[in-house]
């Protein structure tokens, strides 16, 4: 199974370094370039001759959005999945990291230095991030065999947290997801949890991209001020 998560276009809470979550926001929706790039994956993908064989999508608008102007020429019914919607970020979700301060001194006291979401009103556990990582991953490895393609696109923080399950690692590291990003994965799902030596045989399991926008040039913002979640 080849697994290919894609974030969304950029969007004017990205632009303006607002943070974004679980809400549906205006500043939520995708900016004018937000949609060029997702036009410019549609033609990567065609050119590429690229075709899934799955679909899943976040219900988030900006997520909808991306898969419509992106993969509607594949003609193929997504699955719309809340498993898929973005991390909530509660009190901090459509403010800047200023703004977050000045509102919330205590909450951005507590959450500066630690990024520990659980000190954070109304925000989605750390506890809750991770299984949710976990249970995407299952969708994938049950609902496929060897030779299928899915493609998710979905958002930046749940991305981080799909490959930490994915690299079965107790860490979530930090990834600086651009807009409109290919992680590309080949899975071997009957397999997965072999434990004799097998889960060592890399032929079974690959990393083929990595936060890639093979399709973009000149994109790469600096946000490494607000970490993934914007």
């Amino acid at each position: 199974m080849k697994l290919l998560l894609v974030r969304h276009g950029e969007t004017f809470a990205n632009d303006a370094q607002r943070w974004s979550g679980a809400l549906d926001l205006e500043i939520t929706n995708l900016t004018e370039n937000g949609i060029e790039q997702a036009k410019k994956l549609a033609t990567w993908f065609k050119t590429n001759n690229f075709i899934p064989t799955h679909i899943y999508v976040s219900p988030q608008k900006r997520a909808l959005d991306t898969f419509h102007l992106a993969g509607d020429h594949w003609n193929i019914k997504p699955n719309i999945i809340n498993e898929l919607k973005e991390t909530s970020a509660g009190n901090f979700e459509g403010h800047t990291w200023d703004e977050i301060e000045e509102l919330f001194p205590q909450e951005a006291d507590g959450f500066r230095f630690t990024r520990n979401w659980d000190v954070v009103t109304g925000a989605e556990t750390e506890l809750e991030r991770r299984n949710r990582g976990v249970k995407i991953l299952n969708i994938a490895l049950n609902h496929t065999s060897k030779d299928d393609i899915v493609i998710m696109f979905c958002h930046a923080s749940i991305i981080g947290n799909i490959v930490a399950a994915i690299l079965e690692t107790p860490k979530l590291w930090g990834i600086r997801t651009r807009n409109t990003a290919i992680f590309e994965f080949e899975i071997e799902p009957e397999k997965w949890n072999d434990t004799s030596r097998e889960k060592n045989n890399l032929t079974l399991w690959r990393i083929l991209r990595f936060n890639e926008t093979p399709h973009l040039e000149n994109e790469d913002k600096d946000l490494s001020n607000l970490g993934s979640q914007i």
